[in-house]
C-alpha cells in the first residue's frame, strides 16, 4: 500500500488530456459511453442497459474514486483539448497490487470519430507517466485481442513488449477471447 495517495490531477500532452472523473461528470461520460456503443461493445464485456445510462456511468465513476480512495485502481476521462475537453474515452491502471509486485493492468479506449489522431497514444503515454511515477508502480501489463492492431500499434509506440499469448482469457461480447499479454516495467520507461 501507498503511503500517500497519488493526487487527482488532470495530465496534458498536446491535444490529449487525461483527468480523474467523479460522478459529477456522469452525464458528458455517459453521453461519450453512449455515442461509441457500436464502436466499444466488439472488445468489451457484455453489459446491462443500465450500463449506457448517466446513471449507470455515474455508478462506473463512483466506483472508480473509491478505487482511487483504496489505492485499487486509477481511472482517467481522455480528453480532447481541441474540441473544449471534450470526453473522449478512457484510461484505467485497474487491478492494482502493491507490495511485491506493485504491477497493474491497462485499459483504454477512445471515440471513433477521433480515431487515427494520436489520442490513444497520448492517454497511454500519460497514464504511464503517472503509473510509474506518482502512483510507484512497477509494471503494467495491458492484454490485446489479437485481430485489434490499432490497439497493438498503440503499445509498440509506447514501448510495450509482448509476452505472449493467453488463450481463453476474457468473456468479451459473449466469447472467451484470447489475449496477447503485453507488459512495461519502470525501468523500461525510464530507458
Amino acid at each position: 500500500m501507498l503511503s500517500v495517495l497519488p493526487p487527482r490531477r488532470r495530465l496534458e500532452d498536446g491535444a490529449t488530456a487525461i483527468v480523474p472523473l467523479g460522478p459529477d461528470a456522469a452525464e458528458p461520460f455517459a453521453a461519450a459511453v453512449i455515442a461509441n456503443r457500436a464502436h466499444t461493445e466488439p472488445w468489451e464485456p457484455i453489459h446491462g442497459e443500465r450500463h449506457y445510462s448517466v446513471a449507470g456511468q455515474h455508478d462506473v465513476l463512483r466506483r472508480d474514486v473509491a478505487a482511487w480512495e483504496s489505492a485499487l485502481g486509477y481511472a482517467f476521462g481522455i480528453l480532447d483539448v481541441d474540441d473544449g475537453d471534450r470526453i473522449i474515452g478512457r484510461v484505467t491502471l485497474a487491478n492494482v497490487v502493491y507490495g511485491a509486485w506493485r504491477n497493474a493492468t491497462l485499459g483504454y479506449w477512445v471515440a471513433a470519430d477521433v480515431g487515427g489522431r494520436g489520442h490513444a497514444k497520448r492517454a497511454v503515454s500519460l497514464v504511464c507517466d503517472f503509473g510509474f511515477g506518482p502512483a510507484q508502480l512497477h509494471r503494467i501489463q495491458p492484454a490485446v485481442i489479437p485481430r485489434n492492431v490499432r490497439s497493438q500499434r498503440v503499445l509498440a509506440f509506447c514501448g510495450f513488449r509482448l509476452e505472449g499469448r493467453a488463450v481463453r482469457y476474457l468473456n468479451i461480447a459473449g466469447r472467451w477471447e484470447d489475449h496477447d499479454l503485453y507488459a512495461l516495467t519502470q525501468e523500461e520507461w525510464v530507458a
